[in-house]
């Protein structure tokens, strides 16, 4: 019994990008640590590109301890409506937008309900409620799902159309930050995404009859042996899941090859390759990409008066503006055609909202305003000199020297186009850089696991891992004295 999974061309891939990949460090783009509008950190400098910009949040808690507080006490639900209802509202704009970020699936291709639910409920000790061992966030409101699904589009089967539930913008972008607050716009670098993904596909097949290990790549069973043995030891439950899925017989299987099984089992947590098989498109090249924080994207005002082409956001610079992203998201996700860039306007703006956590613990003043002395004259600010230390152009992959496998993203071909028609760059942005005292990924990649590591602080970094997983490159700010280096980390860290 081989069942349908389809997934949609996940938002884990919003457009925004992280740490430098350029010049080390950057100027982290806000004199308040980018938290509160007006409470500045002394030893920051107020200077462009890292002055504070507008806090434009209408008091919605975007970070916090609290859970529920995030999810605004229950005002997300029906938030849209009452927003049509008085357009005027700013404050309601931006609930809808934050009600679409988190429960919002544009009703593009997604994963069968019942097959998600039944595996965010039945495997508490192997992958948590909601799959909380893989990095996600259980809703309060809906046991065992997952924060970051929506309603999809329907899977047709033979007996009928089925409800299938599409990846919100919160499954990627959502998370709990290491000191244990929740952050909207926080890369969930704790999310096992290829994991997650053998999970769904592998579950179906193991519960079948017809089962035979030998038909699957040997790291993608590893990777997910818990679930295996689980439902391989209870059948009860295997022919329970069997039930919950029988509505799906007849629907089409997306293909799944072995290569790319193996790749699912490769990445870290918190990276991905989201034009690969069993997702809709596949580029046939493997690429890796680390899921990208949303705090402080730049207006199309601040690029233009920062001299910028254009908004320059994802990695490789390529999306010009978030609206035309998130429109062509919808269109490339197969989703409801009516999803233009009015009706998205107020997912964009909460998205545009959106600020870094204030750090909890900052280094002292003078150890600051060394490290901003260390950003001008070790040359940091050449390369992210954008708005809040973004880079204001793409790089060619030889200036910065990092593992390259991402120059032929969605063109193995290098002849300058995407097969939507969209104008390919070949290189890489330098990202903006607020947030970075709550990553422990770095580079486009995701192969570094420190800002010290970055910097070299203990030495060179261990040997790199062929591509897409090399850590070379980006060796700006290894030659210089170790004191110099931990006053950077501190001022980058402060903000």
């Amino acid at each position: 019994m081989r069942l349908c999974l389809l997934f949609l061309l996940s938002s884990c891939a919003l457009p925004t990008e992280e740490l430098s990949e350029a010049r080390p460090g950057g100027g982290l783009g806000d004199t308040a640590a980018a938290g509160a509008a007006g409470d500045e950190v002394p030893g920051l400098g107020a200077g462009a590109p890292f002055a504070d910009w507008p806090d434009t949040t209408e008091g919605l808690t975007n970070v916090s301890a609290d859970l529920i507080e995030v999810l605004e006490r229950g005002q997300l639900a029906g938030a849209c409506d009452r927003w049509l209802a008085s357009p005027d509202d700013r404050r309601l704009k931006l609930l809808c937008g934050k009600s679409m970020f988190f429960y919002e699936g544009f009703g593009t291709l997604g994963i069968p309900e019942a097959l998600l639910d039944f595996m965010g409920t039945e495997f508490p000790d192997e992958v948590g409620r909601g799959f909380s061992k893989l990095g996600l966030i259980e809703d309060p409101q809906i046991p065992g799902r997952a924060l970051g699904f929506g309603p999809g589009a329907a899977t047709e089967a033979l007996f009928g159309d089925t409800p299938t539930l599409a990846m919100t913008c919160a499954a990627c972008h959502f998370g709990q930050l290491p000191d244990g607050r929740y952050a909207v716009g926080y890369p969930n670098l704790q999310y096992r995404y290829g994991t997650h993904m053998l999970l769904l596909f592998l579950a179906p097949q193991v519960a079948s009859p017809l089962y035979d290990p030998a038909d699957y790549h040997p790291d993608a069973l590893a990777n997910v042996q818990p679930v295996i043995d689980k439902l391989a030891s209870n059948r009860l439950l295997s022919i329970r899941l069997g039930i919950d899925l029988l509505p799906l017989l007849g629907a089409d299987q997306p293909e799944f090859g072995l290569e790319a099984q193996a790749n699912h089992a490769k990445w870290l947590p918190g990276t991905m390759d989201f034009m690969i098989q069993p997702l809709p498109l596949e580029d046939d090249v493997h690429t890796v990409s680390r899921i990208a924080h949303l705090w402080g994207m730049p207006t199309a005002e601040e690029a233009a008066g920062a001299g910028m082409d254009s908004e320059l956001l994802a990695w490789t610079g390529s999306a010009e503006s978030l609206d035309d992203f998130l429109e062509g998201f919808v269109l490339v996700g197969d989703g409801d055609a009516h999803w233009d860039t009015e009706r998205l306007s107020p997912l964009a703006e909460y998205i545009r909202s959106l600020r870094p956590p204030v750090p909890l613990s900052v280094a002292p003043a003078d150890e600051l305003e060394r490290g901003e002395e260390v950003f001008s004259s070790e040359g940091c600010i050449d390369c992210h000199d954008g708005p809040r230390g973004s880079g204001r152009r793409v790089f060619d992959f030889e200036e910065v020297g990092t593992d390259e496998a991402l120059r032929a993203w969605a063109d193995p071909d290098l002849d300058g186009w995407a097969p939507d028609g969209t104008a390919l760059t070949h290189g890489i942005k330098s990202p903006r850089l607020v947030g970075l005292q709550t990553f422990d990924r770095f580079l486009h990649n995701g192969s570094v696991g420190s800002l010290e590591e970055l910097l070299c602080v203990d030495g060179d970094r261990p040997p790199s891992a062929p591509a897409p997983f090399g850590n070379q490159g980006h060796t700006f700010g290894c030659d210089m004295p170790t004191a110099d280096k931990r006053a950077l980390i501190g001022y980058l860290e402060a903000h």
